[in-house]
């Protein structure tokens, strides 16, 4: 009887145990939820590893981290993440649904941030198995949706690396990595930044399909072929050694990609891909280029700065609106190139003179670099976001341009010598006497200069009141933002020409001091306190983005408010798309990088920014193309803050609108039909079901079009038609897919697609 009740006794707290531990440790059910106030999570049954929500800069992500006792919390590592560069609020929640799919609800912007996919699946359960997979399974407990197929900067041993799938580091700010591990059109393994760059690659297998790499349990990372076979293998230095219980390779924010092995107290590297940091691709950004300090740790300096306060940027000194002469400054065993945009002008066969008197006599060129390694290339430069590496070890020599700053002439007035004094000259008291010729001699050369400076003072007065225009400060709410001019009316008329060129509803072209031009748009129609109207451009004056269009100035008088824009050449995408000539310079792999040039800046908007911003009336005529069809996007935010959008720091509806209307982007883009977004979705849709995605493609394309990118394409365009808010992908999600990072599912029909719902700024809370 005593061991019964004993028996009992241990199975009441066993029971208690369960109940009270906010763990799952098997099956996971349908409805289940994690959420970022409750602290819970799930484990895997051997404890060692459990998805649950983690802090990072007072935002949450949710991902699966190493949960094992061996590992100090501080140490253990999280080794997926839903949505990679996801960071939501701190009311959010992770679910498990009643319809099988797996949701991340963000509370800041209230809608469904993340999703698998998965609801038409029959999801019976998910488990977070032994290995770190987070897996989805129906009745018959087949693996429908695994998070190893969607991997963000880690593997973990026996998870593969396919053809279709890509590694991205993660951020170090709220901005997508450009770095990213993948396997290559030529069978190798390559480390890429952005799309262009690739600083790193295994041995090539050609011929070779299906590839895949594979982390082994002992510590070797291996390519295998169609067969299982290895075609390409790197061992790590603790290969084989059985004490190590955990290992991960990971690609880093730096951009190098590591296996590492718990051993003892902490991890340690075992194995790099890149030897020397210095070799990654501009793994200092635009902070500066990489260097060995004294500890022979790689840091990032900027040798070229000319500025002794410091700033999260080093770029180039020269601009090219300089109109005050040149020098170059000389660095020795330094390598610049270009990031933004990665593109250099190479001659050969030249010397390390002639490299630096061909960049000062071009007044484009920014920097050059002599690359003296025996091929005597110079290499131009025309941006002022240059990255590279100095050391001993580094052959070349650069040379960097900066403007050369106005001297102030001081006259010279040297004293002659005095003549020897004759015998008859009698020796005069220096106390008692006065030269006159030096009173009149200084007198003369103090009135010259005063004249000289009145002159001066008075034609500079005229040049700046009529050449230039002043940078004023706000005359009530804070300092004036970046920089910006701030302009009357009077000089907004003269810019323009009494707005004499209209280029669409309320905009006007106009050229700056330095013939620079310009787009002004007047906003005097919306009712807009000034404040506010201040407060936006304060705002637009924090947002920078390589494909976001940069305001220039701006005017608030009381009658009048404008803001004054960078002016691209090609104009609005609607236009270029109408222009016969400038469609067909449009081919398949510029349409693509245009809507991809487009959903970086959105997404950047959406999730870049301290808080969130949309764009509220994206379309064709407010993405802007400049001399090389490069995409821009223009007037972003302006109803979230001038219209009343409702929930324009909040996100729900203008986000979802954003996400709508960059499909009818795509579906113009794709079509060449500016007018296709509007009514063209269920057309292109029953096109592509019956199997004929060709007519719906542009005509005048050039060159082709990729058949698995267009496959990809369409698809992520149908789901952001889609009817049902909640089904729509987040714009991160739209990056990672037309980048290729990410697979994407056939959509379901877009019901109801092209109709704007009747209630636009509508959230809809539900999941």
């Amino acid at each position: 009887m005593l061991g019964r009740r004993k028996l009992s006794l241990v199975s009441s707290i066993f029971l208690l145990l369960v109940v009270l531990l906010p763990v799952v440790f098997s099956e996971i059910p349908l409805g289940s939820r994690l959420s970022v106030e409750s602290k819970n999570h799930w484990a895997s049954p051997n404890g060692d590893f459990a998805i649950r929500f983690f802090n990072r800069l007072n935002e949450y992500g949710i991902g699966i981290r190493i949960n094992s006792g061996l590992i100090p919390v501080e140490k253990q590592q999280v080794v997926w993440v839903a949505g990679g560069d996801l960071r939501v609020g701190d009311k959010s929640y992770f679910e498990l649904t009643n319809n099988g799919d797996l949701v991340l609800f963000d509370s800041t912007r209230g809608v469904v941030v993340w999703a698998s996919k998965t609801t038409n699946s029959s999801v019976a359960s998910a488990v977070l198995q032994n290995d770190g997979n987070l897996v989805l399974l129906n009745n018959k407990k087949d693996i429908v949706w695994q998070s190893f197929d969607t991997p963000s900067d880690t593997l973990l041993p026996g998870q593969n690396l396919s053809s279709s799938q890509v590694l991205r580091a993660a951020s170090r700010n709220s901005v997508s990595s450009f770095y990213s591990l993948r396997i290559g059109a030529i069978g190798d393994l390559e480390l890429k930044w952005e799309n262009d760059i690739v600083y790193w690659r295994s041995t090539a297998t050609p011929n070779q399909s299906n590839l895949r790499a594979v982390l082994a349990s002992d510590g070797a990372f291996q390519l295998f072929d169609k067969t299982s076979s290895p075609v390409w293998s790197v061992f790590s230095q603790d290969h084989g050694d059985a004490d190590v219980k955990f290992r991960i390779l990971r690609l880093d924010v730096d951009g190098n990609l590591r296996l590492r092995s718990w051993t003892k107290n902490s991890w340690k590297v075992v194995w790099q891909a890149v030897e020397n940091q210095c070799d990654v691709f501009a793994t200092c950004g635009v902070t500066g280029i990489c260097a060995f300090n004294e500890t022979g740790i790689p840091v990032c300096k900027c040798p070229y700065s000319l500025s002794s306060v410091p700033s999260s940027k080093c770029l180039l000194p020269y601009q090219q609106t300089c109109k005050s002469g040149s020098s170059m400054i000389k660095l020795d065993h330094t390598s610049l190139y270009a990031i933004y945009p990665p593109n250099e002008t190479i001659i050969s066969q030249i010397s390390s003179d002639q490299c630096q008197n061909l960049c000062e006599q071009d007044h484009l060129c920014t920097a050059s670099t002599f690359m003296n390694d025996g091929t005597s290339k110079c290499r131009i430069k025309k941006t002022q976001y240059v990255s590279g590496q100095s050391g001993f070890s580094v052959s070349s020599v650069s040379f960097v341009k900066r403007c050369s700053d106005p001297i102030a002439v001081i006259p010279n007035l040297s004293k002659s010598k005095p003549a020897n004094p004759s015998q008859n000259t009698p020796i005069q008291d220096p106390h008692s006497s006065i030269c006159v010729s030096c009173v009149i001699g200084i007198g003369g050369v103090t009135i010259l200069v005063f004249v000289v400076i009145h002159l001066g003072l008075t034609g500079f007065w005229f040049y700046r009141r009529r050449y230039s225009f002043k940078t004023r400060a706000f005359s009530g709410d804070g300092p004036n933002p970046s920089g910006f001019l701030a302009l009357t009316y009077i000089e907004l008329k003269d810019i323009t020409d009494n707005f004499k060129h209209r280029i669409g509803k309320s905009t006007f072209k106009g050229v700056l001091p330095e013939n620079q031009p310009v787009v002004v748009k007047d906003y005097g129609a919306m009712n807009v306190d000034p404040r506010k109207f201040r407060r936006l451009i304060l705002k637009l004056g924090s947002i920078h983005h390589k494909n976001l269009v940069r305001l220039e100035g701006y005017c608030c008088d009381p009658s009048y408010k404008f803001l004054v824009h960078e002016s691209l050449t090609n104009g609005s995408l609607e236009s270029c798309l109408e222009d016969p000539g400038v469609r067909k310079r449009l081919t398949w792999r510029k349409r693509l990088d245009l809507l991809l040039a487009v959903a970086r800046a959105v997404s950047y908007l959406h999730m870049g920014c301290r808080e969130f911003i949309g764009h509220g009336s994206l379309g064709c005529e407010n993405v802007v193309l400049d001399e090389n069809l490069e995409a821009k996007v223009n007037e972003f935010g302006l109803e979230s803050f001038l219209g009343g959008g409702g929930d324009g720091g909040g996100g729900g509806g203008v986000c979802a609108r954003d996400i709508r209307d960059f499909g009818s982007i795509v579906l113009a883009v794709v079509s060449g039909d500016p007018k296709a977004e509007r009514g063209g979705c269920d057309w292109a849709y029953e096109k592509w079901v019956g199997g004929n995605v060709a007519e719906i493609v542009d005509k005048t394309v050039e060159g082709g079009v990729d058949g698995d990118e267009l496959e990809r394409v369409l698809r992520i365009m149908f789901w952001c038609f889609q009817s049902d808010e909640r089904m729509r992908p987040s714009m991160g999600e739209i990056v990672n897919v037309l980048e290729g990072a990410v697979a994407v599912d056939p959509p379901p029909h877009p019901s109801a697609c092209c109709k704007i719902p009747s209630e636009e700024g509508s959230d809809s809370d539900s999941i």
